[in-house]
């Protein structure tokens, strides 16, 4: 996913004191080809968005604290 947001120029995610912002996570492949299953889709949708939280040193749990 790292590739798309370079080619678009924008962040997956921006922190704001002690907030992190994260733009919409999509269900597509790495090099943005489309997904074709939707159960496939928000699996690899909630995989960007653990990445792109990992990535900021954050979690999943963090979200509900």
């Amino acid at each position: 996913m790292k590739a798309i947001y370079e080619k678009h120029r924008y962040s997956a995610a921006t922190r704001a004191g002690d907030l992190l912002f994260v733009s919409g996570q999509v269900g597509s492949r790495d090099d943005g080809s489309p997904e074709p299953e939707f159960e496939v889709q928000v699996q690899r949708a909630f995989e960007h968005l653990a990445h792109t939280l990992a990535e900021a040193a954050r979690d999943l749990r963090t979200l509900w604290m």
